[in-house]
């Protein structure tokens, strides 16, 4: 029988005709364009290579996928099994691809078969979204819970203390200025824990554009009366080459809070004290470093840091409250991940990868 494959060239999915060999002997025109805008050529894709020794040679993270592929089309050309199929990735530089290969014999011909490559991002990346929209209701849940939790504690002490230092102001007017200093110092105490909670707290939150030079500066802007940069120096930067996509609050969140950790327990017995703050933003991802040589964090607390009641020891500082369960919960929420590598009066540094959500956009 003499077939026509030009009709294939109608379809939007790859295909290619291949014979028992595994030879390649028939690519559509999706298929061309495919392998001329990925590969920059068609020599290793189109007529007359071998589909089998392409899904051989694989190696590394796509060696796997590859042999499941060699074994399942092999399957089908020995006509073992009427259909084969699999999912799989395959990224560009700036986006995240998902595509279905399916190889089926040609009706009526016992040398030749189809293998098809289907494009299932858009689908993939609905069913990505539900699962955010799933994982971030959760996590709001989580959140009033630790809200409650800590609600119940840390916003009645400063308050006692509030209300007992004005009682003692006025019958003792001699140490009125030492009382209001420690008024001043538990109501700042309790506006930071309520912002916290807030943030702890928030249920709406919806992933736009981040301009991480402009979150830098409106930080800096915000702190700039803080006394510890009259010894700690911040030194950015920042490479972003294309638009990124996360949960502006989360992320705003974790900068401003390790920031803030790193200028709140820098080292006052160095000679000079430092933040080295460094992002690295693409298409598919973003990597966020911040680095001091503060205090540092003993190796018997760093397993827990991102505790809620974590509290670095009295003596060494003033304890770093909710802030660094805040950061671990927003970085989780933004699907990222987090590590921290500090020693005990050297300094610390906190490594962060969140993916860009640009494609997963309303």
């Amino acid at each position: 029988m003499v077939y026509s494959f030009e009709l294939f060239d109608s379809f939007i999915d790859s295909i290619a005709v291949i014979n028992k060999k595994g030879e390649v002997i028939y690519t559509n025109i999706a298929w061309k364009r495919f392998s001329s805008e990925n590969f920059g050529s068609l020599d290793k894709t189109d007529v007359g290579v071998n589909y089998l020794d392409i899904c051989g040679r694989a190696a590394g993270k796509d060696a796997e996928s590859a042999t499941e592929a060699l074994v399942g089309i092999q399957a089908v050309i020995n006509r073992e099994q009427a259909l084969f199929q699999m999912e799989y990735s395959c990224n560009s530089l700036n986006e995240q691809r998902w595509f279905i290969l399916r190889c089926t014999p040609l009706v009526n011909n016992v040398d030749l078969s189809i293998v098809s490559h289907i494009n299932i991002s858009q689908r993939k990346i609905a069913e990505e979204i539900v699962k955010k929209q799933n994982k971030q209701l959760k996590e709001i849940n989580k959140r009033l819970d630790s809200t409650m939790f800590k609600i119940t504690h840390d916003i009645v002490a400063p308050l006692n203390s509030v209300i007992g230092l004005i009682h003692l102001s006025r019958i003792d007017n001699e140490s009125i200025d030492e009382y209001f200093s420690l008024i001043e110092k538990s109501a700042s105490n309790l506006k930071s824990f309520v912002q916290e909670t807030l943030e702890l707290s928030k249920s709406t939150n919806k992933y736009t554009e981040v301009d991480f030079n402009r979150l830098l500066s409106d930080f800096y802007e915000s702190v700039k009366y803080n006394l510890a940069l009259e010894h700690v120096k911040i030194k950015t930067d920042v490479h972003q080459t294309v638009e990124f996509y996360t949960y502006k609050n989360e992320i705003t969140s974790v900068i401003s809070n390790l920031i803030d950790n790193s200028l709140k327990y820098y080292d006052n017995k160095k000679e000079e004290s430092f933040v080295l703050v460094s992002i690295d933003s693409n298409g598919i991802e973003a990597k966020i470093s911040i680095k001091d040589n503060g205090i540092g964090i003993s190796k018997e607390m760093l397993s827990k840091i991102f505790d809620l009641n974590f509290q670095v020891e009295k003596e060494v500082s003033e304890g770093f409250g909710i802030g660094l369960s805040i950061v671990k919960q927003s970085v989780d929420l933004m699907d990222g991940v987090i590590n921290v590598n500090s020693e005990l009066g050297v300094g610390t540094e906190f490594n962060i990868i969140i993916p860009n959500l640009k494609q997963f956009r309303d």
